[in-house]
């Protein structure tokens, strides 16, 4: 589920933007070693009226689901439809892959549009963040 730019959360497929690294499989998550922490991965939402929401990633997308996304509609990734998900509890399904070369796309995308964000808001805080998910922490708050 990703968030909308209007405020508003519906169901949307969305791609996951975190670092493989840095997403921890549920099997091996245990809340009791850290209570305040949650399995969480940052994703980008993905809607069939991407257009309206530029910029945005269109993804491949064929009759019958692409091989690869498993998309059966014209979508794209929406640059600024950012959230978080909690590993397993907001999972509703699982689709397919975003081919590397889209996901090269989205992830330049992204780091453009944090960029602008962070300008406003943080300044040098750029330095001090690990990575997208330590970022959107800041940005966003906390899973």
């Amino acid at each position: 589920m990703a968030a909308q730019r209007s405020g508003r959360k519906e169901k949307h497929p969305c791609a996951i933007i975190t670092a493989d690294r840095d997403i921890v499989q549920p099997e091996l998550f245990d809340p009791r070693e850290d209570l305040n922490r949650v399995n969480a991965v940052a994703v980008i939402g993905i809607s069939t009226e991407f257009k309206k929401y530029p910029p945005y990633i269109q993804l491949p997308h064929a009759p019958g689901g692409h091989a690869t996304t498993g998309l059966t509609q014209n979508c794209g990734a929406c640059i600024g439809w950012y959230d978080w998900v909690v590993l397993e509890d907001d999972v509703l399904g699982r689709g397919g892959d975003v081919p590397s070369i889209a996901m090269d796309e989205i992830m330049i995308g992204v780091a453009d549009d944090l960029k602008k964000k962070l300008a406003g808001k943080a300044g040098g805080l750029s330095k001090e963040l690990a990575g997208i998910n330590d970022l959107l922490a800041k940005l966003l708050g906390e899973p």
